[in-house]
């Protein structure tokens, strides 16, 4: 770690930021990367953007190799949704709980860890009807798909580095991104999207242009303001060099956020053993996907 004088580009702060080095471990290529970390902000970035980042992006890049399945009963969705509507929308709780005796109601688990009801009640979607948008989403979004799950209908996912535009499970994935994107939407998200996009500034404020009054966005992200980060530093899985571009502090993203004119309501927590097991491997060397992970 050294120091050196440099402008950050979330917050614009010229100084002595203390830099680190990272290494492409994923794939285990070990290729180095520099990263500052903003002594005013807080965020860490990452030195100089490649020039070809498509090449860190291979074909068995886990966002863009997903399998689609569209198998369902649809009796049981049926009933499902009215439990749904009841568990995020507070209605129909005299329907649920009759049916609760026949059809047993689990909600959709984000990384397995967080209840898809639970953010959605933080959202304030008024009904199945709301648009919703999934920013980065790769060439599927489990995101949407479990939202279909529960009954929500108008879903749309982007994403500029697919190979093609689908639609599937009346879901539509197109191959664009929000700068190209049109309409109006009550929910735009980004599930570990924003870290690889280089233009921050750029990416809220076209989230801000499509969202609906009253609309909510969603970010989830890494974020270097914990333990992981203090405790494995450059091995920190979520670092990832050279895709995540950007590790945001709570204080840079909410920065960030003002900046495109947004605020910062709710914070939730979503991390998992994941986070540790990987670090560990790091630690010992072992790239994510070598035979002895």
């Amino acid at each position: 770690m050294t120091n050196s004088q440099l402008t950050c580009r979330i917050c614009g702060a010229l100084g002595n930021h203390p830099t680190y080095i990272g290494r492409e471990m994923m794939f285990g290529t070990r290729e180095e990367f520099e990263y500052f970390k903003c002594s005013e902000c807080g965020c860490l970035q990452i030195l100089e953007i490649p020039d070809d980042l498509a090449k860190y992006y291979p074909p068995n890049y886990n966002a863009h190799n997903i399998k689609i399945s569209c198998s369902h009963n649809k009796l049981k969705a049926f009933l499902l949704k009215q439990r749904f509507r009841n568990a995020i929308f507070g209605k129909g709780y005299k329907v649920s709980k009759i049916l609760s005796y026949f059809v047993t109601m689990v909600s959709p688990k984000i990384e397995g860890v967080l209840p898809f009801s639970k953010v959605l009640k933080v959202c304030h979607l008024k009904n199945f009807s709301a648009r919703i948008l999934d920013v980065g989403c790769g060439n599927w979004s489990m995101w949407l798909q479990g939202l279909r799950f529960m009954g929500f209908r108008n879903l749309t996912g982007v994403d500029p580095f697919i190979s093609s535009s689908v639609e599937k499970c009346g879901i539509r994935i197109l191959k664009q991104s929000i700068a190209q994107t049109e309409g109006q939407f009550d929910l735009i998200t980004f599930h570990h999207s924003p870290e690889h996009i280089i233009n921050q500034q750029e990416l809220l404020t076209h989230a801000r242009r499509l969202l609906a009054p009253d609309g909510v966005i969603l970010i989830r992200i890494p974020i270097v303001s914990s333990y992981l980060w203090e405790k494995y530093g450059v091995n920190w899985i979520e670092m990832d060099p050279p895709r995540h571009l950007y590790l945001h502090s709570k204080e840079s993203i909410n920065l960030l956020g003002q900046q495109a004119g947004l605020e910062l309501f709710e914070t939730l927590y979503d991390s998992y053993e994941f986070e540790f097991y990987g670090s560990e491997q790091y630690l010992r060397n072992i790239p994510l996907v070598a035979k002895s992970s």
